[in-house]
């Protein structure tokens, strides 16, 4: 019975990492499909108001063409999976530590290894729940200047 509730703690560690590696993913996709759009848009701007001919239709073309780069959404959506990558594997690399420690958990086969392999996750557990949730151990300084 306590190698199931071992293996369900070191399932447990690694889907709460997983989830947060989805959720950073998410997030840093749309930070940078925005800034993406954000930088192609004021590119595309600063090209329409510069005309090396008083040309009306290169004027009328470079309008065209910035309308369309505007409302392009291939841009958004590599830029979009490339944010998602970045964050995920930001916090993976973040979460690594826990994540080793629910493998180990879940994959070892000697009583032993599990053992030790669930009570390290469950020290590391309590200790980022101390400090990351309650405040344990967090100076009031941090982010002051």
């Amino acid at each position: 019975m306590l190698k199931y509730g071992i293996k369900a703690a070191g399932a447990a560690g690694l889907g709460i990492c997983l989830y947060d590696a989805h959720k950073q993913g998410r997030y840093r996709s749309q930070i940078e499909s925005r800034k993406g759009n954000i930088q192609a848009g004021i590119d595309w701007f600063d090209n329409t108001r510069n005309v090396n001919t008083p040309s009306q239709f290169n004027a009328n073309v470079k309008d065209g063409l910035f309308n369309f780069e505007i409302q392009n959404n291939f841009r958004a959506f590599i830029n979009s999976g490339i944010g998602y990558v970045k964050g995920a594997c930001e916090m993976m690399f973040n979460d690594l530590l826990p994540i080793g420690l629910s493998v180990a958990a879940i994959a070892t086969k000697g009583k032993t290894s599990s053992k030790v392999a669930a009570g390290a996750l469950a020290l590391y557990s309590t200790y980022a729940f101390a400090k990351n949730i309650l405040g344990i151990g967090v100076s009031n300084e941090n982010g002051k200047i």
